[in-house]
């Protein structure tokens, strides 16, 4: 036997295991009010997921985009960072 033989197998299984977890990953943006509800009552509230229906820089296309509050605040720390950046606000 050589390591070929034995390494095919082993890079198969591991190939299928992350293919596996990567597709179990939920898709926020499309489920319904209550599956929101229902899965925002099994994580810790830093981990809950708020929705807000909205137009993206550079498109003017209205869409829904979800994230976890702990996202919406280091989004919000980018942006207050930036500003500072510009010298226009200082943010104590």
């Amino acid at each position: 036997m050589n390591l070929l033989t034995i390494t095919r197998p082993w890079l198969a299984g591991w190939a299928f295991v992350l293919t596996a977890c990567n597709s179990a990953q939920m898709n926020f943006e499309r489920m319904s009010f209550p599956e929101l509800v229902a899965y925002n009552r099994t994580v810790e509230p830093m981990d809950q997921i708020y929705c807000v229906e909205e137009i993206r820089a550079g498109s003017h296309i209205r869409r829904r985009h979800c994230e976890t509050l702990i996202e919406i605040q280091e989004s919000l720390a980018r942006s207050a960072s930036a500003i500072n950046v510009l010298g226009t606000v200082q943010i104590y």
